[in-house]
């Protein structure tokens, strides 16, 4: 279940519909977060995220509080429900919600993922390092990097992606540990969690793949196009055939796969950012309502 309307991919290979397109999921994800709703519009909505996001059997745990019969759109109405009195009224004082809270936080932390995941992150600057410190050192830098410096780019590259991947694994698994402790609790879903850290907070290694990868992407794309046009122009200007004449077309392709692929995950990172923005909301904890004193009698 999603609750997000579709988005149409911006025109591929264009590479002012790719600034354009940064330039609209930023103001589609500003617009997320401000979104002024009434407390009836932002309970719905809420209610619709924590159900898609619930797994069947966090849902199954949660529905006796809800006295929802285990169907998923009583479910989410009774959680919008749920949601709204919080929302509109307030949440009454719970003892010890806050530090049952944090001692859950305590327990997902997923300390050694983390520790892996700054290891690989170490080992992809290592990697860069060496390739950097390689090609000040070579006299003939495109074969070296023919021959040499392709082991430590790629096993940066690697490391990289496999810090990626344990980052995301990592706030995963401390997602769902936090909402299990939050549907082992009657009326806690309604109320949001009430955590240092919100749910969805990205790791490092995400965040600089994600930075990263679509840049390098279309870096490489428009590298690739203008060598393969220079190489094609050459050849028709001289009548002659020459060196790498016969790459240029692969080159060209390469260059539009690149730059497809760097729109497309553009795309899917902006509806990611959404989406993760939405869940963030949806969790957001609603204190007790303040306590409004009576007016001295006169």
């Amino acid at each position: 279940m999603s609750t997000m309307p579709p988005r149409h991919l911006p025109p591929r290979g264009d590479a002012a519909a790719l600034g354009r397109g940064l330039f609209g999921q930023a103001a589609r994800l500003r617009a997320v977060v401000n979104a002024d709703l009434l407390p009836r519009e932002r309970a719905a909505a809420d209610a619709l995220v924590l159900t898609a996001w619930l797994s069947a059997a966090q849902r199954e745990r949660y529905a006796p509080s809800l006295r929802a019969a285990g169907d998923v759109e009583e479910f989410a109405e009774r959680l919008a429900d749920e949601r709204r009195v919080v929302l509109e009224e307030g949440a009454d004082h719970v003892p010890g919600e806050r530090e049952s809270a944090a001692e859950a936080e305590r327990a997902a932390r997923q300390i050694p993922l983390r520790l892996l995941e700054g290891a690989l992150l170490l080992a992809a600057l290592v990697g860069l390092v060496l390739l950097v410190l390689q090609g000040l050192e070579s006299a003939d830098l495109p074969r070296r990097l023919a021959a040499e410096a392709w082991p430590p780019a790629a096993g940066a590259v690697l490391a990289l992606l496999l810090a990626a991947a344990v980052g995301a694994i990592a706030t995963r698994r401390r997602d769902r540990a936090l909402l299990d402790w939050a549907v082992s609790r009657p009326g806690q879903l309604g109320r949001g969690l009430p955590l240092h850290r919100p749910l969805q907070s990205e790791s490092a290694g995400p965040v600089v793949l994600r930075s990263l990868g679509p840049a390098v992407l279309f870096g490489a794309g428009i590298l690739a196009i203008v060598a393969g046009a220079a190489v094609l122009l050459l050849s028709l200007m001289l009548r002659v055939e020459i060196i790498a004449a016969d790459q240029a077309p692969a080159l060209l392709i390469g260059g539009v796969v690149a730059l497809v692929a760097a729109t497309a995950a553009v795309y899917l990172l902006g509806r990611r950012r959404e989406l993760a923005a939405r869940r963030v909301r949806a969790s957001e904890w609603i204190g007790p309502a303040p306590r409004i004193e009576e007016p001295p009698a006169v």
